[in-house]
């Protein structure tokens, strides 16, 4: 009996552990499932009202989402496959004329158009890419009748797929398509997109809430951000040498044209993005949707005299860049960076605001500011050399061709999930910059942030 009893007791006590483990480990995947819920949200959170409501509404979808990024990843491989054959500066020309569907579409309708038809049909388009499009219209216009091909049977099998939900989901599935950073953002880790659809059906308010008080928290601290780093560059004239500096390597070691002060400050830009079904050009490194000048991945740009206006922090593909490769020919500008990073490093860290400088500044100081004992001293480590920008090849060179939809950047995942600022990759603020409305000679001028998104 005694025996009977000590095993019955040892038993319950097995149940009991077991129990025990097992909510634990329940516990532990609903930590987990939160953690993720709440990237998600950081990461979608800086979007406008209207963007955030389509979002929200796309994500209950995902089956149509996945069966989308199956379509693109074959649209963009037969873009690229049509247009391999041909050096990088005419692929560059091609990619320029899909930022334009609509106008790609009028071309290629009817009998084929005169110069002067062409002309006048682009005449209302910004006036650096005009030229571009003529060219391909001229040089290859049975290419550019099948990127329109593409491009239409894409967007019907969007209206095929979506065809049987309400017209309000229909339209918000075009719009988060046609703003393909986004569209990226929720394909590229879809389990999470599957947990904020579910969120937002249980508790549409509370979802919706959240993100709205976290909108207003990223942009008052964004903004708090913004003026330290204006303050700090400003009063070192030494830094903003470099900052010129290493701006003007990095634009030339990406072939660019516009290493030009008064290029920069003189000339506006459009905010046409690459568009989903192509994928932007495969020779960036790092997510660039919308083109802009090289100098204005740097957070700033030359106004009149040459005065340098800082309107933000420096995009993930300029930080990819400087922390692969420029940081040890700008030791004044590392060390910038790397105080910047550390007196925000709780902030960023706590609010997961890992988009833009950001990811790039944890992935490589996360690692670089760890202590080492050389010579029985602690010192940092060496920047590391493991980034894939490390060594920038020149892609105009190069005769391969992938689809880059398909392929992760080395840290792509660093911390999880891409946490894109809203303008990280695109406006960043820039469209409505100008060179008009700023004056002086090569000092500092505090810039503002215009037209954000």
């Amino acid at each position: 009996m005694k025996t009977l009893n000590r095993n019955l007791k040892m038993l319950m006590l097995s149940f009991m552990v077991m129990a025990a483990t097992s909510l634990s480990f329940a516990q532990g995947m609903v930590d987990s499932l939160s953690q993720d819920e709440s990237q998600i949200i950081s990461a979608i959170a800086p979007y406008s009202s209207d963007m955030r409501a389509a979002i929200l509404d796309v994500a209950q979808y995902p089956q149509v989402l996945v069966k989308l990024e199956r379509v693109q990843s074959r649209t963009s491989q037969s873009f690229q496959d049509l247009i391999a054959s041909y050096p990088r500066e005419e692929q560059e020309k091609f990619y320029q004329v899909t930022r334009f569907p609509e106008l790609t579409n009028t071309l290629t309708s009817g009998n084929r158009k005169s110069v002067d038809e062409v002309k006048a049909l682009l005449k209302d388009y910004p006036e650096n890419i005009q030229q571009q499009i003529l060219a391909v219209y001229q040089d290859h216009f049975n290419d550019l009748v099948k990127i329109n091909d593409i491009y239409q049977t894409s967007q019907a099998t969007v209206d095929k797929l979506t065809a049987k939900y309400p017209a309000q989901v229909q339209q918000d599935f075009k719009k988060v398509i046609e703003t393909p950073d986004v569209m990226n953002l929720l394909t590229d880790h879809i389990d999470l997109t599957v947990s904020l659809g579910e969120s937002y059906k249980n508790n549409p308010g509370a979802v919706t809430q959240q993100l709205d008080d976290l909108n207003k928290q990223l942009t008052d601290q964004d903004a708090k951000d913004l003026q330290e780093y204006k303050d700090a560059v400003a009063k070192d004239p030494k830094l903003q040498t470099e900052m010129k500096q290493a701006a003007g390597e990095f634009a030339q070691q990406y072939d660019q044209d516009d290493t030009n002060p008064t290029y920069v400050a003189n000339n506006s830009y459009d905010n046409y993005p690459y568009p989903y079904w192509y994928g932007y050009p495969y020779w960036y490194t790092s997510p660039m949707w919308y083109p802009t000048p090289f100098y204005y991945q740097t957070g700033f740009y030359y106004g009149p005299g040459g005065g340098l206006v800082v309107v933000g922090l420096p995009s993930r593909f300029y930080a990819n860049w400087f922390f692969g490769y420029g940081y040890h020919r700008y030791p004044g500008l590392y060390n910038h960076y790397n105080a910047y990073y550390n007196i925000h490093r709780t902030d960023i860290i706590r609010r997961n605001v890992f988009r833009g400088f950001n990811n790039a500044a944890y992935s490589h100081f996360s690692g670089a500011n760890r202590p080492v004992v050389t010579g029985g001293r602690n010192r940092p480590t060496a920047p590391a050399a493991s980034h894939q920008n490390a060594r920038v090849v020149s892609p105009a060179r190069s005769s391969s061709h992938v689809n880059q939809m398909n392929v992760r950047p080395g840290n792509f995942n660093t911390r999880g999930y891409e946490h894109f600022n809203a303008s990280s990759f695109h406006s960043s603020g820039w469209q409505g910059v100008r060179g008009g409305g700023f004056s002086g000679g090569g000092g500092f001028h505090g810039g503002g942030m215009h037209g954000r998104r």
